[in-house]
């Protein structure tokens, strides 16, 4: 894999990239950047011709059927390169035919000084305002040099013709100078352009890596912190920690989960639990609720935080019903399910500097556990608080007072289903 370092190298001769799919790129959007700059170069040269076939027989001997002609016939040539300035997409292609132009441009100014005999100081300046016009343009190093060999041939046979009195010594010395020059400066300016290209080029793209990162990195939280939390912890806001009036919380555990485990090869158990624990996160979410873990065997959820909820008993206690008849219906016939619910206040934060963790604590958490773990499989098992928080929505069968760990003997209930002509909370409207 060619690394950012060498993938920007550039060629020693032409200045291009080695790099043939940078190359692409950056003549796609360098031309696309030069597109304007490539119609006002035919378009003055186009002025420049007409306005030369009206003024030059002002000063010379030329007559103006010859500078009509061959004025108006290089305003054609450059009409004609405006008019492929839609193929001239590319840097490449828009350089060609600026240097062609401009190399047929010297030839001719050559020619007619050649012709007029003021070869002298004339073609040497017009040549050198072609220079000026390419090193504006920032033609390309490559094509510059194509168009330098091309005029530079033809002055120099142009010379080498001269039968005048006066000495080409001084001419010539200028003319190379401003070639040389000009292709010098040329080349330094191709290559810091493509340097500076290829520079924003590679923060464009590591800004882009960052933000996938980052976009990564916030569906991951996601999946481990609720929504509002995950933006305070970003926010810089840490201990995140909140307390909450009135929350319930559901516990759902496997009966026999031991012996059903020694039965299934590991990728097996991986395979239930992943689907099943899967199928809870689409109920939980469907509900507008919070999944909290899952420890081994035990899954946890609780409606009402971190945002309130006026109807949360009814949400998790639906939830419940739903969890209870996955496996019943036949989706995970091994699997029978216990599950408690309990309401009451809680307190809810981020656990952990490095593995962060969002977790629910409080003795509403812990009678919602002792409740499920004193459940009858198949069956939900709520608190009296839970049940007086529902409203009549759900039938329910006492079990009489039942021993819970730290309570005593206490009234519970086990949920038979929805009240005849009710229907259990399913929607997601924060209170």
């Amino acid at each position: 894999m060619v690394g950012l370092i060498d993938r920007g190298a550039l060629h020693p001769l032409t200045v291009g990239f080695l790099d043939a799919e940078l190359e692409h790129r950056y003549q796609v959007e360098e031309g696309a950047v030069a597109a304007g700059g490539y119609r006002i170069i035919c378009a003055a040269s186009i002025v420049a011709w007409l306005a030369a076939s009206v003024l030059v027989p002002l000063g010379t001997d030329l007559s103006f059927g010859l500078t009509i002609a061959v004025g108006g016939s290089m305003a054609a040539v450059s009409t004609l390169c405006l008019l492929l300035g839609r193929w001239a997409a590319t840097l490449n292609r828009q350089h060609l035919v600026a240097s062609l132009l401009t190399a047929a441009n010297g030839l001719v100014i050559i020619g007619l000084a050649r012709v007029a005999d003021f070869f002298e100081g004339y073609a040497v300046a017009g040549i050198m305002i072609l220079f000026v016009f390419g090193f504006v343009s920032r033609t390309r190093f490559v094509f510059a040099a194509l168009r330098t060999v091309i005029i530079a041939a033809g002055f120099f046979v142009a010379v080498a013709a001269f039968d005048g009195d006066g000495s080409l010594v001084v001419d010539s010395f200028f003319f190379v100078l401003a070639a040389v020059g000009t292709l010098l400066a040329l080349r330094l300016l191709e290559h810091d352009r493509r340097r500076v290209w290829y520079q924003q080029l590679v923060i464009v793209d590591q800004a882009e890596a960052i933000d996938e990162e980052r976009r990564t990195s916030d569906r991951l939280l996601l999946n481990i912190l609720p929504a509002s939390v995950s933006e305070r912890l970003k926010g810089g806001e840490f201990p995140i920690a909140d307390s909450f009036p009135s929350v319930s919380i559901v516990f759902a555990d496997i009966v026999g989960f031991t012996p059903l485990s020694a039965r299934l090869s590991p990728s097996e158990v991986i395979a239930m639990l992943s689907g099943l624990y899967s199928h809870f996160d689409d109920l939980v979410t469907a509900r507008g609720l919070e999944k909290i873990k899952t420890i081994g065997d035990a899954y946890m959820a609780v409606g009402g935080l971190p945002e309130p909820l006026t109807d949360h008993a009814e949400r998790v206690v639906d939830l419940a019903l739903a969890m209870v008849a996955a496996g019943a219906a036949g989706d995970w016939p091994e699997v029978s399910l216990r599950v408690g619910v309990h309401s009451g206040p809680a307190a809810g934060g981020v656990i952990g500097s490095r593995k962060f963790a969002y977790d629910v604590w409080g003795d509403t958490v812990n009678i919602a556990a002792r409740l499920e773990q004193s459940g009858v499989a198949g069956r939900v098992h709520v608190s009296e608080q839970t049940r007086l928080m529902v409203n009549g929505r759900f039938v329910f069968e006492p079990c009489g007072p039942v021993e819970l760990r730290g309570l005593g003997r206490v009234p519970t209930y086990l949920v038979v289903g929805p009240a005849s002509g009710a229907t259990a909370s399913g929607t997601t409207t924060r209170g």
